[in-house]
């Protein structure tokens, strides 16, 4: 396996952790600093156990660090990095709407092309 393989493949990994929706919204709730569980489950609307798994992805992936304090653990990120990598992504998919929203707004002014009938006719 070359270092670019492996490389590649964290890569990946992150990847597929910043994959779904909630998990995102977690990322986005631990912006503002760290929460338990308990607060996840309550701002997500998920479940403990849900909120446990996708916790329990970002931390497997780097993503997410659990500070046990007593009987809690305090989530929050690791890096502002992960921040950085979810604000680029936004920033790729705002400028491909922008480009499809001027698609659209391009085709509007394109005059139909109407097909005639073999009698000429519209």
């Amino acid at each position: 396996m070359t270092q670019d393989t492996v490389r590649f493949a964290l890569f990946s990994e992150v990847f597929a952790a910043l994959a779904h929706p909630k998990r995102l919204e977690i990322i986005h709730i631990l912006e503002s600093g760290e929460y338990t569980a308990g607060t996840l489950v309550e701002r997500t609307g998920l479940s403990k156990a849900n909120v446990s798994q996708h916790v329990g992805i970002l931390k497997a992936r780097g993503l997410v660090y659990c500070e046990k304090r007593g009987t809690y653990c305090y989530y929050r990120l690791t890096s502002p990095e992960v921040l950085r990598a979810c604000e680029s992504v936004r920033q790729l998919i705002l400028g491909q709407m922008a480009g499809v929203t001027e698609a659209h707004r391009q085709l509007a002014h394109v005059t139909p092309l109407v097909r005639r009938g073999r009698d000429g006719k519209r």
